[in-house]
C-alpha cells in the first residue's frame, strides 16, 4: 500500500467482474449500485456481493448518476435480512478517469466505500476505491483488493 492509500476494501471476484460488466453495460452512461458486505474492526471493509441500481438520471445520465431513495431503501433491508450491510456505493465514469468528482464528493457519505469504475468505450475498465471519514474530508483513495 502506498502512502496516498488510506485504509483497505477486499472485494468477493465474483462482485467485482459484476460491477465492471455493469459498467460496460451501460456505457456511454453511468451505472451505480450498492456495495454490500461487513465492516471490520480495523477500518477495512470486506464486499461479498454488490446491487445494482437504476441510475435515474436522464437528464445527464453519461456523467451523473442518481439513485432512487426507495430503490436503496429496499435493497438495503433485503441485505440486511441476508446479514449484510451496505458498505458503500459503486458507479462508472465514461470515458473519465476513475477517480471522484466535485459532484462525487459533494453527495458522498463519511465511512462508505466509493468503487468508481473507469470504462473506456465500453471496453476497458480501472476501478479505484474512495472514502473519507469526516464531514469535511476529501476523498482518499483506498487499497482494493480483488478476493479469489
Amino acid at each position: 500500500m502506498s502512502d496516498n492509500l488510506n485504509g483497505s476494501v477486499t472485494v468477493a471476484k465474483e462482485a467485482y467482474e459484476e460491477i465492471l460488466t455493469h459498467s460496460k453495460g451501460a456505457y456511454p452512461h453511468e451505472c451505480c449500485g450498492m456495495l454490500l458486505g461487513s465492516f471490520n474492526k480495523d477500518g477495512s471493509k470486506n464486499i461479498t456481493a454488490r446491487a445494482p441500481l437504476t441510475n435515474t438520471n436522464s437528464e445527464r445520465a453519461n456523467d451523473r448518476y442518481e439513485i432512487d431513495p426507495g430503490e436503496m431503501l429496499m435493497l438495503e433491508k433485503e441485505a440486511r435480512k441476508n446479514g449484510l450491510d451496505v458498505v458503500g456505493i459503486y458507479h462508472s465514469h465514461p470515458d473519465h478517469p476513475s477517480r471522484p468528482s466535485q459532484f462525487d464528493r459533494d453527495r458522498g457519505w463519511p465511512d462508505y466505500s466509493y468503487i468508481i469504475v473507469a470504462c473506456e468505450k465500453g471496453v476497458k475498465t480501472e476501478a479505484k476505491s474512495w472514502s473519507f471519514e469526516n464531514p469535511d474530508d476529501p476523498f482518499t483513495e483506498e487499497e482494493l483488493i480483488i478476493k479469489e
